[in-house]
């Protein structure tokens, strides 16, 4: 594939479709597209977490290539990752290949993702990845963990840094090709107020595609699995669009009757 290096080249192409979790597919217009950045927001428990695990099962698995999962909220679990790719493949070759696919590194601070990211563009530069297929994917979970505690005090300081974030993603996605996935937190001006992504108008810039998780049964009811993922922002389809999924098997339900259509 060829490589973006500015807005005004080529358009970015999906590369990625995510096929058991074809609703997304549906809902990103294909699939998730290369030199971009794409951001999953939600409160805590509406199921960030399990759609970026839903991710890697299916790029490692149905698309043979490999991931980079970094984690900052040690949220990954090995034993949904392997559940999810079992609930796709009776084959125990094809599980242990993908998960052979999929890298994880734990990170605790913006210091140890900036680090990491450093090494990847580094690696990529060698073109020294990995000998079991070529890497698509970075799914990072979450941004806003390792950026909000930089936002107190010395808040031009922890702007600074963060928006160093924001180029690195922005470049290694347009250089390499890459597909980057981050997750994010959401707020409200007021308790009334609708939610919106956290980090603000400077990090709003960062994301060309954002998804919006929520649960579709009442607050209380943590037990569901049932999530509404709704298109918040896009430069190719109209924003409201809306599908059901279900994190806890990988099933995606039709849009619902009232979804907006154009564009699908």
């Amino acid at each position: 594939m060829e490589q973006t290096s500015t807005r005004s080249s080529r358009a970015p192409r999906p590369s990625c479709p995510l096929g058991a979790q074809g609703g997304l597919d549906q809902l990103l217009d294909s699939g998730l597209y290369t030199g971009e950045v794409t951001e999953l927001m939600g409160a805590p428990g509406s199921g960030k977490t399990q759609v970026c695990l839903g991710i890697a099962a299916s790029v490692a698995l149905g698309l043979k290539q490999h991931v980079l999962f970094l984690d900052s909220t040690a949220g990954f679990t090995a034993s949904r990752l392997y559940q999810m790719l079992r609930a796709r493949t009776e084959d125990e070759e094809e599980q242990l290949e993908a998960l052979q696919r999929i890298q994880v590194v734990r990170v605790f601070d913006i210091y140890e993702m900036l680090s990491a990211l450093q090494e990847l563009r580094d690696r990529l530069s060698q073109q020294v990845v990995s000998s079991m297929g070529p890497l698509k994917i970075v799914v990072i979970d979450s941004v806003s963990a390792v950026i909000y505690p930089l936002l107190g005090g010395k808040q031009s300081e922890g702007l600074a840094i963060m928006m160093q974030l924001a180029r690195e993603l922005k470049t290694l996605a347009r250089e390499f090709s890459l597909a980057i996935v981050v997750t994010n937190q959401v707020t409200r001006d007021s308790s009334t107020g609708p939610l919106k992504p956290a980090l603000g108008r400077s990090w709003s810039f960062v994301p060309s595609t954002r998804v919006l998780l929520e649960s579709k049964e009442a607050a209380w009811d943590k037990a569901t699995t049932q999530r509404i993922a709704s298109l918040a922002k896009s430069p190719r389809q109209p924003t409201g669009i809306q599908v059901e999924l279900d994190t806890g098997n990988g099933d995606v339900q039709e849009p619902s009757p009232a979804t907006p259509t154009e564009g699908l």
